[in-house]
């Protein structure tokens, strides 16, 4: 066998090793880049305070048989709503993060608040636990003649996130809140735009939909990230 013969033999055996060897770089960058993914993301939640530790347990807090990992928080969201709900979109994360109040309603309904998945913590003291029940459209209505698009002067195709206000200590029932007037709130509507967070609170009792009448709700507060 000549020279060139030999040489022409060896040809495809490097180039397969040239391919396996970028395969292997890129799976071990794939790795790494994970673990830091990890170590970041922890690290973010000791900046932004003790608070955001219970995202951790956001997954513990979803209905029984909803199934874990992000698969399991969509069928969540799409619990006992009437009609076929807005999927969430692949984008979407938990909301967490600590937040100043965007206006003086808000300043002194609230104060600040921290958005820590499950649970919302507010400046004024008071603490909801929450568990998703749906995902709705801006231009749904949560009052007769009124849509979650004008009370948060949001786009008619925003989608907005339903949570069911839970216990924080169950077996006990939702304890009366200064947010509703002495009353037991029962639900919150969030919408999140970039470093913005806007709040409905509804009250126990008031069914929401097109036939709720306006007294359901609580009170609207608006939220940018600090």
């Amino acid at each position: 066998m000549t020279a060139a013969a030999a040489n022409r033999s060896q040809t495809p055996m490097k180039r397969l090793a040239a391919a396996l060897a970028f395969v292997c770089l890129v799976l071990l960058l794939l790795a790494v880049d994970q673990r830091r993914t990890v170590e970041a993301a922890r690290d973010a939640a000791a900046v932004v305070g003790p608070a955001t530790g219970r995202l951790w347990t956001w997954l513990g807090d979803l209905p029984s048989g909803a199934g874990g990992g992000w698969k399991g928080f969509r069928r969540a969201l799409a619990g006992d709503g009437a009609g076929r709900p807005l999927a969430a979109d692949s984008g979407d994360a938990v909301l967490v993060g600590e937040f100043a109040p965007a206006d003086d309603a808000t300043r002194q309904a609230t104060g600040g608040a921290v958005f820590a998945g499950a649970r919302l913590r507010f400046e004024s003291g008071e603490t909801l636990r929450t568990r998703p029940i749906r995902i709705v459209a801006g231009r749904d209505a949560w009052a007769a003649d009124r849509t979650f698009a004008d009370a948060f002067e949001a786009a008619p195709d925003a989608q907005i996130e339903l949570r069911r206000v839970i216990s924080l200590h169950e077996p006990e029932p939702v304890a009366v809140s200064a947010l509703c007037q002495g009353g037991v709130p029962a639900a919150v509507a969030l919408l999140h735009r970039v470093d913005r967070v806007d709040v409905m609170l509804f009250r126990e009792g008031r069914v929401i939909g097109a036939d709720a009448p306006a007294s359901a709700l609580c009170g609207v507060w608006r939220y940018r990230a600090r």
